[in-house]
């Protein structure tokens, strides 16, 4: 045990001496390339030290402000050598022959520029370590982190952790399907008009969603309900009548509505609930203002009698507001056995279970204090593992000494958290960047993990393999939550979906710290200089967007905002092209956008670009300048009548996404064959014509998934050969369109 100690001790000491070794190199060798390999050792160093200090279950204030600044010291690393990558990258593209260079970023002038740059962002580096190093003691002073991350692995055990799964509440769901199918004829209902209230009170982590799914899909709620309405709505933290209205009428028609009026919303729910017994379940409800329920339950007291509103929350004042105190179900602790139970089928799963390991894990249970979300987590994680050591060290944890047991629920899913492999920790993080409760498309998650660096290709495996798996890790340990999937029609396409625990999120909230930031729960105020990942929902004030651009948050690197629509024709995208150079992902869905500035060129760093469901004619050629872009969404441009001509310049695109549905795109550009790393393609146009992209240039693309290819009136080369043409793909769906 004390070699573990003393081995352990050693490690920090040990990287500190090489910061200390790193920061001498950098100050007296020469020569920009030299420097950048040693800027590159040095953001290995930094992730390694980051890593080691995030494994602890507690830190010290000291400690923190320390990692806060070694996590703004490897964001500017990544900047740096990523700046200098992109740089030589097109350089190098521009020296080939066949490349048309859209403008001469190498002259003399721009040359003296670019080393002025680089220049000037290794001082900052070197500075700031400078800052870090004056605090080495602190490092030095630190037990290497006891808690083993997993290592990434295609390989995962099947056990499918992340289903519903409900132990121990037979007799409490019962209880309350009697509640709810009770005849109401000799009830008392002066207090609540035609519609009853009826609660599920407990705090955090104790399984009130899951057990009011029970409730909702048990055949005796589905019987009494047959003839009637069931409807589902995730209210969280923000109870706004109006929105939970809409999202009911929505429910009941079965219909997207864009009326925005609330007496017009009231209006068009009573017509359509009146007279009807309904089943309303307002899921995870915060609001402890009593007019804002009453302006509610006016709209809902039209249906017949026998209506019924199931609640879940954490608060009884809210279940008192909103008059349940009758019908309040106290949700209970697990018993030990059912605990345990529960425990064994996320740790073992269908596997042979260990009794030692059991023994261990029952001690652990009884710890939980009967709460599944606690037993779930640390079910998840000890899976990983059949180290009786590791088992017990979670045993003698820190965390169980919390007297709070809200604090101890989160502590416990902050211990399952520092097991995760630092692909899937930062992923996770970035979960914190959407609403409580929000849906998340998997797909486009793992698009946005990997344009910021979280996921990498990896020997034989590729970015989006990773991406996959870093995903499943994260639903098999019940960091998210994995919901049905469903076809979108518009698209024509499968999606995935998850969401999160509201205390996984709040955990999300805590590890990604002042970094991340939503409009939905962050104040203005709190945006910074290095605030790097920002979300913004523009119905939380007039001109969010505006407001928020005014913070000059210049080292963003995600810039996504949500629901925008026409609010985006008063935002100077040249100004947020210009200002905002370092940003990674960029969604401007919805954002009413005919005219893309050309300074959209400057964002050399920019990997995911969404300008899905705009008004655009036509892309700058400037686009074409953003060699590091891989993931670029037009659907939904039923005007765009072509891509930019050196659309081949952009080599490291591998998602291309055009819907055939809604495109009047007649042909392809030349060079396309030059996207060697292209994966998904969903329309390709086969044209004759000069200047226009051949058929036979997919010969060199490796794609999959779907792709239409659809062939121009004056197409006529039949016989370019189909069969060479496919090879090399893995498509799982082609069809062929002929126009005339």
């Amino acid at each position: 045990m004390v070699g573990k100690v003393g081995a352990a001790s050693r490690f920090m000491v040990d990287k500190v001496a090489d910061l200390l070794q790193v920061d001498e190199k950098l100050k007296t060798i020469t020569g920009t390339k030299r420097k950048m390999e040693k800027l590159k050792e040095l953001s290995t160093i930094i992730d390694m030290v980051i890593q080691d200090i995030e494994s602890r279950p507690f830190i010290h204030d000291a400690v923190k402000d320390l990692l806060k600044k070694l996590k703004y010291l490897a964001y500017d690393l990544e900047d740096v050598v990523d700046y200098y990558d992109t740089k030589v990258f097109q350089k190098k593209q521009r020296s080939k022959a066949f490349l048309r260079p859209v403008s001469d970023f190498f002259s003399a002038d721009n040359q003296v520029a670019f080393k002025s740059r680089v220049g000037g962002m290794i001082k900052a580096i070197t500075e700031s370590l400078d800052s870090i190093l004056l605090q080495k003691s602190i490092l030095s002073n630190l037990l290497q982190g006891t808690i083993p991350a997993s290592e990434p692995s295609p390989y995962r055990d099947t056990f499918s952790s992340n289903s519903l799964v409900v132990i121990g509440r037979e007799s409490e769901k019962n209880e309350i399907v009697d509640m709810l199918t009770k005849d109401d004829d000799d009830d008392d209902e002066s207090n609540h008009g035609t519609v009853k209230v009826i609660a599920i009170v407990g705090m955090g982590g104790m399984g009130k969603t899951a057990l009011a799914q029970l409730v909702y899909n048990d055949a005796r709620v589905q019987d009494h309900f047959a003839r009637s309405k069931m409807y589902w709505k995730v209210v969280g933290t923000e109870f706004d009548p109006a929105k939970i209205m809409k999202s009911v009428l929505e429910l009941a028609t079965g219909a997207s509505d864009n009326i925005s009026e609330i007496e017009l919303v009231k209006q068009k729910l009573k017509k359509e609930l009146s007279g009807k017994r309904f089943l309303l379940v307002l899921d995870d409800v915060w609001n402890d203002n009593q007019s804002k329920w009453n302006v509610l339950k006016a709209a809902l007291t039209c249906g017949a009698r026998g209506s019924k509103i199931l609640v879940t929350t954490r608060s009884q004042q809210v279940s008192s507001i909103m008059g349940s105190s009758n019908t309040t179900h106290q949700i209970q602790q697990l018993s030990r056995d059912d605990c345990l139970s529960l425990f064994q089928q996320f740790a073992f799963g269908d596997q042979v279970v260990d009794q030692n390991l059991m023994e261990i894990g029952g001690k652990i249970v009884e710890k939980c204090g009967g709460v599944p979300l606690a037993a779930i987590s640390l079910g998840s994680m000890l899976r990983s593992t059949r180290e009786e050591t590791y088992w017990s060290s979670v045993l003698n944890s820190e965390i169980w000494k919390l007297r709070n047991e809200e604090d101890k629920v989160l502590a416990v899913l902050k211990l399952s958290y520092d097991t995760l492999h630092p692909w899937s920790k930062k992923c996770f993080a970035f979960t914190s960047l959407f609403p409580k409760n929000e849906r998340m498309a998997k797909d486009e998650l793992i698009k946005l993990w990997i344009a910021n660096g979280f996921v990498r290709s990896q020997g034989n495996f590729d970015a989006e393999t990773n991406g996959n798996y870093v995903f499943d890790d994260l639903v098999m340990g019940s960091f998210l939550i994995l919901l049905a999937p469903y076809n979108d029609y518009h698209s024509d396409s499968h999606v995935t979906e998850c969401t999160m625990h509201d205390l996984m999120h709040d955990l999300a909230r805590s590890v990604s710290a002042d970094v991340y930031w939503n409009s939905d729960e962050d104040s203005v105020e709190d945006i910074g200089k290095r605030t790097y990942h920002l979300q913004i929902y523009e119905g939380k004030l007039p001109n969010m967007t505006r407001v928020v651009l005014d913070k000059k948050p210049l080292y963003l690197r995600t810039f996504m905002p949500l629901y925008v629509f026409s609010s985006w024709r008063r935002i100077n995208l040249f100004e947020v092209f210009s200002e905002l150079k370092f940003l990674r992902a960029l969604d401007l869905t919805g954002g009413g956008i005919s005219e893309v500035p050309t300074a959209i060129g400057n964002l050399i760093h920019l990997r995911y670009l969404n300008l899905s469901k705009n008004n655009i004619e036509i892309l700058p050629e400037s686009i074409t300048l953003l060699s590091n872009l891989q993931y670029l969404n037009l659907s939904f441009n039923s005007r765009l009548r072509e891509l930019p001509k050196e659309l081949g310049n952009m080599q490291n695109l591998r998602d291309l996404d055009i819907l055939p549905k809604y495109s009047i795109l007649t042909h392809m550009p030349c060079g396309s064959s030059r996207l060697t790393n292209l994966l998904s393609l969903p329309l390709f146009i086969a044209s004759d014509k000069a200047s226009t992209c051949s058929i036979t240039e997919l010969e060199n693309l490796k794609l999959r998934g779907k792709m239409i290819i659809r062939f121009s009136e004056d197409f006529k080369k039949y016989s370019c050969g189909g069969r060479k043409i496919l090879k090399n793909k893995n498509l799982t769906e082609l069809g062929l369109m002929f126009n005339g």
